[in-house]
């Protein structure tokens, strides 16, 4: 018996031991990134019957076990990879939002100065200083938009640093994860006791990998761990490790892009794959927001640029000529896709700015169909030769006929380079175009006429001719109605008259009927005319004396009018000494053309005030006159507004004298409020981005704040459970220490007691 409690004071002994050594393991490796607290669990080592009962033969150490929670390292792992991904997004987001929202380094700033400069010099168009001030803002505005590309450019290279960085992480933790497999399957061996410090270091590293990139493991019946990342691509098979490779895009050489390569294949995996950890972060940053914003950019560069460079050209400069193009512009970037044929080209122009869109586009061909795809929504627009051909314009882009053969493709990104390659093109002050190319006047009627109509309902042959006015008492505004019936024409309203023929005159006073002469002359308030034919009862005949003209000329101006695209403008510079001449014909209330040689007439588009148009040949010399209509022609308009007399000339004649004139540069300043891109200014559509980038910064804060929170809630949730706690250390290690002296104590026993035996049997 005394044997059998010295073996169970061993075995006391032994299970306190083992406590006391798992518990000095806990505390040392406190701190120990990925540690789990062990525990010993102990069993009791069975008994042996002696008749009268069990006697037990003390305990045995079941197991080293690890403290660990799946379900809470799940959620922890799902909480990490989020909000290292969230963190990785702020990072390079708020960066760009601090860029592009800057009160003195962002474009609102150069905007504004660029358009006050244009202001002062439409007040001062003959001022040098006001053109040099105007020049250097554009000067600096495109500077502007340069630096802020540059910035998202960098911004770019600097994501694919992270990315290239991420790839040899992921391909190292890919590594370190096969080798403690393979550790794990050694020291496990036919056992199968789990080596719980390496499980730890295995947990550690997915752990380490998960915020780089989400992954999903699936653990093997020997103990192995497969590790996947993306969509499910494998990266870890047991003993097998995939590698994965960061290179550039097939059709796009400054975007890198990531592949698998595993057994001699490359698998190319998409950038949405990639939704957790650090790489899903700037990945989604890339394509949700750097890439918007830069388009963005150069959209606003592009559409500004071009507006003022039209306008531009529809004006006329110090030195007498049209403008020319004040800013240069930058033009779509074509990459073609790596593979295709060695005669692939294409070529894309902007026509209509106003219309571009941030997206960028693919174009592909399949023998038979082109398709232009607007990658930002999937849109697809068809092109099926011979029914459709080329040229296609797309969202203000247009595309002329490539050279493809079947699989070819390529990539097309209207307004990326909008914002770098923007410059001014101007090099002189004096070409900057502030006046109109053309200038109206209008030259008066100062003698009193007078028209002649006949009543609506006249079915009689009376004529009106030869209606002559007496300067000096005919009263201008006055109208006299003459109506013939029974022989008699009476006048309305009541006054006197005279009827002269055969170079006989008779008067007669105010109400007396009027007996009629065919082709005598009749005459009232100082207006005469010839009556002649035969009225019939009930015909009329009236006369009327206009006020003074007092009809105006608007200053003209050069506009669009060939729309396109691109809209331009028929106009050419009127030669020196030419002019196009409209004169009022009272009688027929129509405006009368005539040309100045060189000068020619051209087609005419008349706009009536309810919106309506009547176009006129070049061969139409007498358009009808309405107060208010827009008259075109030649590449130019102008309005007639008032009353003209009978004989007012109308005259448009070249500038020959503009260097004070400012029209052109008030039109240039204006387009700061118009809506040049679709319904949005200038200022509007970058003030949108930076509205765009403003709340998405925020949203990704917020987020990622909420995430952070979450995570550090889980992660006291799995501590408190799995972590090791000092103060309970601490007493586990007091009581491991009482229990090793207690079976000390035990063995001390059992030696007392065989001592004694052997006392009695020496």
């Amino acid at each position: 018996m005394a044997t059998s409690i010295f073996s169970i004071g061993q075995s006391a002994l032994a299970a306190a031991q083992a406590a006391q050594a798992t518990t000095s393991h806990n505390i040392s490796n406190a701190t120990t990134p990925g540690y789990n607290r062990q525990v010993v669990v102990q069993s009791t080592a069975g008994g042996i019957n002696y008749g009268y009962g069990f006697v037990g033969q003390g305990t045995q150490v079941a197991e080293i076990k690890r403290v660990y929670n799946d379900f809470l390292n799940k959620q922890v792992m799902a909480s990490q990879t989020t909000a290292s991904s969230l963190d990785s997004y702020y990072s390079q987001i708020s960066q760009l939002d601090n860029l592009v929202a800057d009160t003195s380094a962002g474009l609102s700033p150069a905007l504004q100065d660029f358009f006050k400069a244009t202001q002062n010099l439409a007040s001062t168009p003959n001022n040098d200083a006001a053109r040099q001030a105007a020049l250097s803002a554009g000067q600096t505005l495109a500077a502007r938009f340069q630096s802020l590309n540059d910035q998202m450019a960098q911004s770019r290279t600097s994501v694919n640093s992270q990315i290239t960085s991420s790839v040899d992480s992921i391909n190292s933790y890919a590594t370190q994860i096969q080798a403690l497999n393979m550790a794990i399957l050694k020291a496990s061996g036919a056992s199968g006791v789990a080596p719980n410090d390496l499980l730890d270091q295995r947990d550690q590293a997915v752990a380490d990998l998960n915020k780089i990139v989400k992954v999903t493991t699936l653990p093997q019946d020997n103990g192995s761990l497969s590790v996947f990342i993306g969509n499910g691509q494998p990266l870890v098979l047991g003993d097998q490790v995939s590698t994965l490779v960061a290179t550039p895009a097939a059709n796009d050489p400054t975007r890198l892009q990531l592949s698998f390569k595993s057994n001699g294949n490359t698998i190319l995996i998409p950038d949405s794959a990639f939704s957790g950890g650090s790489l899903g972060g700037v990945l989604s940053y890339r394509t949700e927001t750097l890439d918007v914003a830069q388009n963005t950019l150069g959209r606003v560069a592009i559409a500004m640029a071009s507006a003022i460079n039209t306008q531009q050209k529809l004006g006329q400069d110090q030195n007498g000529v049209m403008g020319t193009n004040f800013f240069n512009v930058g033009t779509p970037v074509v990459n073609s896709t790596t593979g295709n044929s060695a005669t692939a080209a294409l070529t894309a122009t902007i026509v209509d700015a106003s219309k571009l869109t941030t997206s960028d586009y693919s174009l592909g061909y399949n023998g038979t169909n082109y398709t232009i795809t607007r990658l930002s929504d999937n849109n697809v627009t068809t092109i099926t030769p011979p029914g459709t051909t080329f040229p296609v314009i797309v969202d203000g882009v247009q595309y002329a006929a490539p050279t493809m053969v079947a699989g070819d493709s390529f990539l097309i990104k209207p307004t990326v380079a909008g914002a770098g390659t923007i410059s001014v093109a101007l090099t002189s002050t004096q070409s900057i175009a502030t006046a109109a190319p053309i200038v109206t006047s209008v030259t008066r009627q100062t003698q009193l006429t007078a028209q002649s109509s006949l009543g609506a309902t006249n079915t009689g042959s009376g004529a009106v001719s030869a209606i002559a006015v007496n300067q000096n008492s005919a009263t201008p505004g006055t109208t006299q109605t003459y109506t013939f019936n029974g022989g008699n024409l009476s006048l309305t309203p009541a006054a006197a008259s005279s009827v002269t023929s055969g170079g006989v005159t008779v008067n007669y006073a105010s109400g007396v009927p009027i007996p009629y002469t065919a082709g005598a002359t009749i005459s009232s308030g100082g207006v005469s005319f010839v009556l002649s034919g035969t009225p019939a009862n009930g015909d009329s005949f009236v006369l009327t004396s206009p006020n003074v003209s007092t009809a105006t000329i608007s200053a003209g101006k050069v506009e669009l009018d060939l729309p396109g695209p691109p809209a331009t403008s028929s106009f050419t510079q009127l030669p020196a000494g030419s002019a196009l001449n409209y004169t009022y014909d009272g009688q027929n209330k129509a405006l009368v053309r005539s040309a100045t040689a060189p000068a020619t007439l051209s087609a005419v588009v008349v706009t009536h005030a309810d919106g309506t148009t009547t176009p006129y040949g070049a061969g139409v010399t007498s358009i009808p006159f309405a107060a208010g209509d827009k008259i075109a022609t030649g590449g130019f308009s102008f309005q007639i507004t008032g009353t003209p007399s009978d004989g007012d000339v109308f005259a448009v004649k070249p500038n020959t004298n503009g260097v004070n004139d400012n029209r052109n540069a008030l039109a240039l300043n204006a387009l700061q409020t118009a809506n040049t891109i679709g319904n949005t200014s200038i200022q509007g559509s970058y003030s949108q981005m930076v509205s765009f980038i403003g709340n998405k910064t925020n949203e990704i804060d917020v987020t990622n704040n909420a995430e952070k929170a979450r995570l550090t809630a889980i992660q006291t949730e799995q501590q408190s459970e799995s972590g090791v706690n000092q103060d309970e250390e601490l007493a586990n290690m007091i009581k491991n220490q009482t229990a090793y002296q207690a079976a000390a104590k035990i063995i001390q026993a059992a030696s007392d007691m065989l001592n004694v035996l052997f006392t009695l049997g020496g």
